[in-house]
């Protein structure tokens, strides 16, 4: 077989990476990016493996490139006019696997807080309407005689939002905490404009709980 011959077959073999590699990432540039890749390299592998280049295989992946080309530009020309105070700049970074879009409809559902004195966000054993996502500062979780210490830059209330139960720990917001909170009415309506939202915040309420049981 001619060199040129092996290095067309194992083409297939480098597309298909870069779509495995592809799905490894959250950030939908990138994600894009790496199938972009993947793409030429089956449009290359078509071209080249036999003695006619196979067009309507071709004719596909170019349509993949085109759309996810097209994708890519909207995502960026999305996050150019998302315009953001220092919070949600902040927030949009450690929620970063929501697309623009979502995450315009999350926050415009949210109200930001900051904790002057010790405020108590849920209370273990009682209905919770809220979700709350900690920014910045200190917060006291006590699930029954324990403590918990943990940083800042995640949720609180994921398990009752996501399981439909009480809370299941108190937790007490320190003086300088800063927050943003959202009542699930306000989440319920804009779901209805955003089905995507609906998934992305679960996927990332899921993340979360997966990461604190992990240091627990």
């Amino acid at each position: 077989m001619p060199p040129s011959q092996q290095i067309f077959e194992n083409l297939v073999h480098v597309g298909a990476l870069f779509y495995l590699v592809c799905f490894l990432f959250r950030n939908q540039v990138i994600l894009r990016m790496f199938a972009l890749a993947g793409d030429f390299a089956y449009i290359a592998f078509y071209y080249g493996v036999s003695d006619q280049p196979l067009w309507n295989a071709i004719y596909w992946c170019a349509l993949n490139l085109v759309v996810n080309t097209f994708m890519i530009a909207l995502i960026i020309h999305d996050k150019r006019e998302l315009s953001l105070d220092d919070n949600g700049l902040k927030l949009y970074r450690n929620l970063s696997s929501l697309t623009p879009a979502e995450f315009r409809k999350l926050l415009s559902a949210g109200q930001w807080q900051k904790a002057t004195t010790d405020t108590v966000l849920t209370t273990e054993g009682e209905k919770l309407e809220r979700l709350f996502y900690i920014l910045e500062g200190d917060i006291d979780i006590r699930k029954g005689e324990r403590r918990i210490e943990v940083e800042p830059g995640i949720f609180i209330g994921e398990i009752a939002y996501l399981l439909h139960k009480p809370a299941t720990a108190t937790v007490i917001a320190k003086p300088g905490a800063t927050y943003i909170t959202w009542n699930y009415a306000s989440l319920f309506k804009a779901f209805e404009k955003n089905e995507g939202l609906k998934h992305a915040l679960g996927a990332l309420l899921s993340s979360d709980l997966a990461v604190k049981v992990s240091r627990a």
